[in-house]
């Protein structure tokens, strides 16, 4: 018996965490599927038994303009579904046989893959919801932490396993690696978390101690294991997207460790802008910056390069990639070069090409409210610190690789990005 309905959510969004590792090295398209059901149980106790306060805490966090961003690409794939014969591309109705399904009228490509990313998406939004009630409470909040962390710190040691001595663990390697760069973030807010109870413990036993040196290795191994991971590939995108995240996340730590106020918050805000600018000049001198940073084959690169340049305002219907395959690839083409060089590049094939530079700048709305909130947090400071470091880590590793586009990477961000909003501030503040 569960001690209470709020107990038994915290169980399903833990079990939803530990499906990530295995959906990473299993190779199977049941697990995924399971996710729905387990987090439509999560949401009906949650919003059956959620304490009023925390109900009233919940509101708070979770504002209008949150929700109207959520609901901006819920509607768009819907209005890609929608049968619109005058917004479908001409061009593929003319192809119509070349497509496994058929052309439908409408603006996606393939009505049926489009509905399924809804499903994700929607899935996606209702893991950010079930954690940000779930970690409303501070015990909970730190459950929740260890959880995501736990599940980066897995599939990590699987990769690092991968990477160094070939073992075929991985079946999705790109978001095994990104999971790897979320798990330096999140080893490191651990680190934050054993310092802070720490220090505001009015006991100081030898027991204390043993205890608050045993969590500081085990701190430590873990963060040891996910940079590992990141850092054998020895790709410099990759170990700077999780170095980016790292840095803020120290930045907010630095702020608060030493008073440093807002000169400091403006001194660490523009170092940051000028790195960013470094990076917008480098991505300048590419032709399209969702191709700057990408390290494959030009072939490869080709290929989504093609694809990308036909696509519509509107997008080709999300999920529809697979579907536009047959008809860009040559006979002779690699079937492992079958996919989006760049997350960011798909996103703007499927989404249209200005949605995602719109995700860009809620992307950065987003971590300047989490640090922000983080940097003004008497206590517990390194939930909303931790979940906009890992949004930093997100949005460059959306320009390095396609990793993004898999479940376990979306189910570990939405859970965190959930802990960061709900904690971002104190419930008395609220």
């Amino acid at each position: 018996m569960f001690a209470s309905p709020m107990s038994a959510a915290l169980v399903i969004l833990l079990g939803l965490l530990g499906l990530c590792p295995a959906i990473v090295t299993a190779d199977g398209p049941i697990l995924p599927y399971l996710i729905p059901f387990l987090l439509a149980a999560g949401l009906i106790l949650v919003s059956v038994k959620l304490p009023p306060g925390e109900a009233r805490h919940l509101s708070n966090v979770v504002s209008r303009p949150f929700v109207f961003a959520a609901a901006f690409p819920a509607l768009l794939m819907i209005f890609q579904i929608l049968p619109l014969p005058f917004l479908a591309n001409p061009v593929w109705t003319s192809v119509s046989p070349g497509f496994r399904h058929g052309i439908t009228g409408s603006i996606s490509v393939d009505v049926g893959a489009t509905a399924i990313a809804l499903v994700r998406y929607l899935s996606a939004a209702g893991m950010v919801l079930l954690a940000a009630a779930v970690a409303i409470n501070r015990e909970r909040a730190e459950s929740v932490l260890f959880g995501a962390t736990a599940a980066a710190v897995f599939i990590s040691f699987a990769s690092l396993l991968h990477e160094l001595f070939d073992f075929n663990i991985i079946t999705m390697r790109e978001e095994a690696l990104d999971c790897a760069c979320l798990g330096v973030n999140l080893t490191a807010a651990c680190a934050l978390l054993v310092f802070e109870r720490h220090e505001t413990r009015r006991t100081n036993t030898g027991q204390t101690r043993r205890k608050f040196f045993l969590s500081s290795v085990a701190c430590l191994a873990a963060f040891i294991v996910c940079a590992s991971a990141v850092a054998v590939t020895r790709s410099g995108s990759l170990i700077f997207a999780a170095g980016s995240g790292f840095l803020a996340l120290a930045a907010v730590a630095a702020i608060r460790r030493w008073a440093l106020g807002r000169l400091g918050a403006a001194a660490i805000g523009g170092t940051a802008a000028v790195i960013a600018i470094a990076l917008v000049t480098v991505a300048a001198s590419d032709q399209d910056p969702r191709f700057a940073f990408v390290k494959k084959e030009p072939a490869t690169v080709e290929l989504t390069q093609r694809i990308l340049s036909d696509a519509p305002f509107f997008g080709e219907g999300a999920g529809s990639f697979s579907a536009l395959l047959p008809i860009y690839q040559s006979s002779n083409s690699d079937p492992r070069d079958a996919g989006a060089v760049t997350a960011a590049a798909k996103l703007s094939i499927e989404m249209g090409k200005v949605t995602l530079w719109i995700a860009v700048l809620a992307t950065s709305f987003a971590v300047f409210m989490l640090l922000r909130g983080a940097s003004r947090r008497g206590r517990d400071s390194f939930y909303a610190a931790a979940a906009g470091a890992c949004l930093v880590t997100l949005m460059n590793l959306a320009f390095v690789n396609v990793g993004l586009a898999g479940t376990a990477i979306v189910l570990l961000s939405a859970t965190i990005f959930g802990l960061g909003l709900s904690q971002l501030k104190g419930r008395a503040a609220s």
